[in-house]
């Protein structure tokens, strides 16, 4: 068990958010679901630049957090969060903890890949490290249509990835058995975390007000733009 949590701010919100407490709020919120380790990764931008910036470290998210004030911009567009309940990797190794990055992808993932030693086999990836969560970035980096292959992992995965190609789009996915909630506000932005009470007790804190609260269905991929 893991958890996720993330957002991407709608123009409508783009100054009423702060998101680098949003961020705080989310990650602590989802710590109870892992305290081996904790991530971000956000989008950027330098003028007309964009990229892609993450952090992460082997501590749990309230030792993390003190750190975005120096990381984060106040008003970040997109961002994904994580904290990490280990499995399969031991996260004193910085490469088995998330975000996971991948060529051009920087991705989090909630559950547990059972097939991803056959991957790798087959496919013949570099592996990056131990962890089973690294099957998902490389099937995605390796795609030029990524979600058709999806459905060549096994396991259970709620999964939010950047690809610095476009920094400010959010991707996420969900397989079957972790679970995944998107929340709306009234200006259109979108803010996900692994279940309901928890993207709730997050925005509560953050005040910011959802409208709406969905839980993404099994075998769904979702694009999102500016909230959108």
């Amino acid at each position: 068990m893991c958890g996720i949590a993330g957002f991407s701010i709608s123009r409508g919100d783009h100054r009423n958010v702060n998101c680098r407490q949003l961020a705080k709020h989310l990650l602590l919120s989802i710590q109870e679901r892992g305290e081996d380790a904790t991530g971000a990764a956000w989008s950027e931008t330098d003028g007309d630049d964009k990229s892609v910036m993450f952090a992460k470290l082997d501590i749990p998210a309230d030792e993390f957090v003190g750190s975005l004030n120096d990381l984060m911009p106040r008003y970040t567009r997109t961002a994904i969060l994580h904290t990490r309940w280990a499995t399969k990797g031991d996260p004193e190794e910085l490469g088995n903890n998330h975000p996971i990055v991948v060529g051009d992808i920087v991705g989090i993932h909630n559950g547990v890949i059972t097939n991803d030693d056959y991957l790798f086999a087959v496919e013949k990836w570099g592996r990056i490290a131990e962890v089973d969560s690294e099957a998902i970035f490389q099937l995605i980096e390796h795609s030029k249509d990524p979600v058709s292959r999806l459905h060549r992992l096994e396991g259970r995965a709620a999964i939010a990835w950047l690809d610095t190609k476009e920094p400010d789009t959010l991707h996420l996915a969900r397989l079957d058995g972790s679970p995944l909630y998107i929340g709306a506000t009234e200006h259109g932005s979108l803010v996900f975390a692994s279940t309901h009470p928890l993207l709730e007790e997050a925005v509560k804190a953050a005040k910011v007000k959802l409208v709406t609260v969905t839980e993404v269905k099994p075998f769904t991929y979702l694009k999102v733009q500016a909230g959108r």
